[in-house]
């Protein structure tokens, strides 16, 4: 997604919020569907009952729900010409924010429009349903976390699991979903999280690696580009103690960024009983001393001994 779109991705939402008169957290979700003549409703999902109703009428992304569905979980599903949400009533409460306004970035953006109906090449083509995807993830931030106001709040909280857990509660998201904003949109240092299967439990199918989201934060992503995900999920397996949910390890390391200089961080992993959820976040720079020698005059130095 290039800064042109996030741009307007920001206008869009911003208006949004603006119009519906929603500037305190948390963000009161029905009031914004009611805005915007929005109805949710909650369905089982895999009900062969449902899908018989609506799967050979339903596209997403100019696919037919039909064509899909064994390809996805479904979690919930925008009907755009009805103007209705559909939530799996097996998601967890908690997620029912972000789903729902995940659904309704993609009515807000009026782009993505043509999407949900009929087939063409672009619609087919799978590059541009994640970039679709890319695009609502990002205006459900935006609306879920009130545009810029998190970041003022975020700002003033430590980087612990406390702070980031008083966040959650003052936003009413899930602690999963605040630490990624937290991470992107927080305070100007060096972070990461990363969101990772424990050690003590099996690989999901669905899961390419051990770990399933890695989200830098600016500066560590232009510091530390050479420092892969799996390199942090071997220190997290390494120091993570098992619990069945709740704090698992607060620990030290040493990463060398760009330029050679060592840096202290120090992580706090969580068990959400699903996933360990960690943040990584820099304590202090250790700058090593370089001395620029001119070699002609060193060698010309050295002969006169």
């Amino acid at each position: 997604m290039d800064e042109t779109t996030r741009k307007e991705i920001r206008r869009v939402a911003a208006q949004t919020l603006r119009d519906a008169g929603l500037t305190e957290p948390p963000l009161p979700v029905g009031a914004l569907l009611d805005h915007l003549q929005l109805y949710r409703d909650y369905y089982d999902l895999s009900d062969p009952g449902f899908l018989d109703r609506a799967k050979y009428k339903l596209r997403i992304q100019g696919r037919r729900l039909v064509d899909i569905l064994n390809n996805v979980r479904l979690q919930a599903v925008l009907l755009f010409d009805e103007g209705r949400i559909c939530i799996d009533e097996n998601l967890p409460k908690i997620k029912h924010p972000w789903a729902s306004c995940h659904e309704t970035g993609h009515r807000i953006l009026i782009w993505h429009k043509p999407f949900f109906y009929g087939d063409s090449a672009e619609t087919l083509d799978p590059a541009w349903q994640e970039e679709l995807e890319q695009e609502a993830n990002y205006a459900a931030a935006r609306l879920l976390f009130l545009g810029d106001r998190f970041t003022i709040d975020a700002r003033d909280v430590q980087p612990t699991v406390t702070g980031l857990k008083a966040l959650a509660k003052r936003y009413g998201t899930s602690l999963t979903t605040t630490l990624r904003r937290y991470v992107e949109q927080g305070p100007d240092i060096p972070m990461a999280m990363l969101v990772s299967t424990p050690a003590w439990q099996p690989q999901p199918a669905d899961q390419m690696h051990r770990w399933r989201h890695f989200v830098p934060s600016p500066q560590f992503a232009r510091m530390f580009a050479h420092v892969a995900a799996e390199t942090l999920r071997e220190f997290v397996d390494k120091e993570a103690e098992y619990r069945r949910g709740g704090p698992v390890a607060d620990f030290g390391l040493g990463l060398v960024d760009e330029r050679g200089d060592r840096h202290e961080f120090r992580a706090w992993s969580f068990n959400n009983q699903h996933y360990l959820l960690t943040l990584f976040v820099e304590e202090r720079r250790i700058i090593e001393t370089r001395m620029v020698v001119d070699s002609k005059a060193l060698s010309q130095a050295m002969g006169r001994k």
